[in-house]
């Protein structure tokens, strides 16, 4: 089995509710969405592997991730991009001997449902102000991911919001609503630089139904990857 990961690196987690904790990252290539803040390679020729110092052509296999996940001293590995959703396949083919966090976008329910083993789901919800195409029936797919990667004993889901500096507040409450009972909280995420004062209000009204954190690019500000 082979995928196309842009690159591998250790680093802090710089969002939501693991913040500060050390991963290891897989950034894999390629997304589906194409927002307007994302500052993400959208594919490479080549994999850049910073722990090791090598440059790997794409695709590569999983047993050289696999051998990158067994060494690491990290307290999980995070599944980045891009979407990993996009290759879950590979995913599936990895054996998880450290606790995996799944970074997604959370538009591809079918694809979701082949990742029920992860440990931790850092899920968004996108805002109609990102300038998505087919922005209901992405919705749609939205509500059905959450609802398979929900919350249980053994997973811990949270929903991202990334908000520039206007959005429509109450279409977000509603899309937050449908999904409140399978997150364990709602983070608010800013977009770099943006102003801050509507989303403390949306996040007083959020507080009413859910648990629900503001929490920036923790690593932007550090400047660290």
């Amino acid at each position: 089995m082979r995928g196309r990961i842009s690159e591998i690196f250790e680093s802090i987690q710089g969002e939501g509710i693991l913040v500060g904790v050390r991963q290891l990252f897989i950034r894999f290539c390629g997304c589906n969405l194409d927002c307007y803040y994302c500052d993400t390679l959208k594919d490479s020729e080549f994999c850049f592997d910073h722990v090791s110092g090598e440059k790997i052509q794409n695709p590569i296999s999983a047993e050289y991730v696999q051998r990158r996940i067994d060494s690491a001293k990290v307290h999980s590995v995070s599944l980045t991009g891009g979407e990993p959703l996009l290759q879950a396949e590979f995913i599936r083919a990895l054996n998880k001997t450290r606790p995996f966090y799944l970074e997604s976008n959370m538009s591809i329910p079918e694809k979701a449902k082949k990742l029920r083993f992860v440990d931790f789901v850092a899920g968004d919800l996108k805002v109609r102000e990102a300038k998505l195409f087919d922005f209901e029936i992405l919705l749609e797919n939205t509500f059905k991911s959450f609802k398979i990667l929900r919350k249980t004993r053994t997973r811990r889901t949270f929903c991202k919001i990334v908000l520039p500096s206007v959005f429509n507040e109450e279409e977000i409450i509603n899309s937050s609503l449908q999904i409140k009972d399978y997150v364990e909280c709602f983070v608010l995420q800013p977009v770099f630089g943006s102003r801050l004062e509507n989303i403390f209000k949306l996040q007083q009204k959020m507080l009413e139904f859910a648990d629900t954190r503001v929490i920036p690019q923790v690593h932007k500000f550090m400047g660290v990857r």
